[in-house]
């Protein structure tokens, strides 16, 4: 019997990351992402000893030959030591419903990404803003095509609100795969997005695998927390990256004398870096919170004015580095601060100002801890703002680049109505297919979903 690539989905078909696919031809395979599934502690997934009770509770997947023989203990897989089969994984970008499950890998087993994304994690890892998973990187530049075994694989660069981002474009012998990773065109490259789609269809893709975040949400009632921080809370609403920009520069040059705050999202260091050049363009220096100065600290450029918070007044020459809360109580108008929230108190030190929640946490109304802390900064004398912008495509967008891949079968998934997502995309024209968890299916089976009616 001739060959065939089989496919196999372990997470995310109905949620919002934790996609993890295995493909495989004879005895080599691809894993493209390996994060943690809905719903699992990101912590339990640190150690090794915790496998086989996460296998056990279906949060990891039951992948044979993955799993070192010592984690698996009596759990009925085939241990990594014991597989001829070869496998390699292939991440997307980093955030930790897409690699939060490294934890759990061989420690030898190559995991290939992006050179920027390897670099960036680096950096998250040594300040501490992402766990440390002991990982066999492989860095690829953008198009170079990777050989491994009959697979031929290239990264494309993207973009989402984390540097590093791609799509993956797998070739097996009898099927052509191209992995989306999360992506938009609100971001600071839009471009590259457009790029790998227009490339995505000189490639001819039998299967696009395509995430749909933002069908997830349809309009209902609105959350009554919401209501009612909208009374004393003001909403920029910004469409774009850009458009943030322009906007907290307007707010910024109405109130020159006041102190200016912000709290944000520390993977899209592109957004705290045009940050720090538009206070530099204003005459502010952006104070940083200590760990973000130093993940900052390798893409700085000499002309920006940036420095860290130093709390406890260890820095010697507080004009090259740091600054002090003194000097920021003394001269607000020169400033802006950046503060992580899990640092956060000595802000109501400081005079109150202009505030704005970019993606920071807490994250939302269905946080409870949100809440109260808005409020806080509210009855402080803050003006709160509402600054943020999606990492993920609008649902336009999304429909827009699944019309530019052309694609011959798609799968819509890293959201929770897979369904309603595939009716609009086949509303444009296009085939679309569900699969289930954990069943295997081949490139024919595939080619026969594709010619179903």
């Amino acid at each position: 019997m001739t060959a065939q690539t089989k496919l196999a989905f372990w997470g995310g078909l109905d949620t919002i990351g934790g996609n993890i696919i295995s493909i495989q031809y004879e005895d080599y395979r691809i894993i493209t992402d390996f994060g943690a599934l809905a719903g699992v502690n990101i912590m339990d997934l640190l150690s090794k000893e915790t496998t086989s009770s996460l296998l056990e509770e279906k949060k990891l997947p039951k992948i044979e030959g993955l799993y070192n023989k010592e984690a698996l203990k009596d759990f009925p897989l085939e241990a990594y030591e014991a597989s001829d089969i070869k496998t390699i994984v292939c991440l997307s970008h980093l955030h930790l419903d897409h690699l939060g499950a490294f934890g759990q890998l061989p420690t030898d087993l190559p995991v290939y990404a992006l050179e920027d994304t390897v670099d960036f994690y680096l950096q998250l890892d040594k300040t501490n803003l992402l766990p440390h998973y002991q990982v066999n990187w492989q860095k690829v530049a953008a198009e170079e095509t990777i050989e491994f075994g009959p697979f031929k694989i290239q990264f494309h660069n993207s973009d989402h609100d984390t540097i590093g981002a791609a799509s993956i474009f797998v070739e097996a012998p009898d099927l052509k795969i191209i992995y989306s990773g999360d992506f938009r065109l609100t971001g600071f490259q839009p471009e590259n997005v457009l790029d790998w789609a227009r490339k995505a269809k000189q490639f001819e893709a039998d299967l696009f695998l395509v995430e749909g975040t933002t069908f997830s949400h349809s309009a209902s009632e609105p959350n009554p927390v919401d209501v009612a921080l909208a009374e004393i809370t003001h909403s920029i609403n910004a469409p774009n990256e850009m458009k943030l920009m322009h906007s907290i520069e307007t707010i910024a040059q109405a109130n020159p004398q006041r102190l200016l705050a912000f709290n944000g999202y520390p993977q899209n260091i592109e957004r705290l870096l045009v940050l720090a050049e538009l206070m530099t363009t204003l005459g502010r220096t952006l104070v940083m919170d200590q760990t973000y100065f130093e993940l900052m600290k390798p893409y700085l450029t000499g002309y920006l004015s940036v420095k860290y918070l130093d709390l406890h007044h260890n820095s010697e020459d507080y004009s090259e580095h740091a600054v002090s809360l003194e000097m920021l109580q003394n001269s607000p108008q020169h400033y802006m601060v950046q503060f992580d929230y899990e640092r956060h108190e000595h802000i109501f030190t400081l005079p109150a100002g202009i505030y704005f929640h970019s993606n920071g946490m807490p994250l939302g109304s269905y946080m409870p801890e949100y809440e109260p802390y808005v409020r806080r900064f509210v009855e402080a004398g803050w003006d709160f703002y509402h600054a943020n912008v999606s990492g993920h495509a609008s649902q336009a967008d999304l429909l827009l680049v699944n019309y530019l891949v052309q694609a011959k079968l798609v799968v819509p998934w890293h959201t929770f109505k897979p369904a309603e997502y595939g009716e609009a995309i086949e509303a444009i024209g296009l085939k679309t297919w569900l699969p289930a968890y954990g069943k295997e299916y081949s490139s024919e089976d595939i080619i026969a979903f594709r010619q179903a009616d």
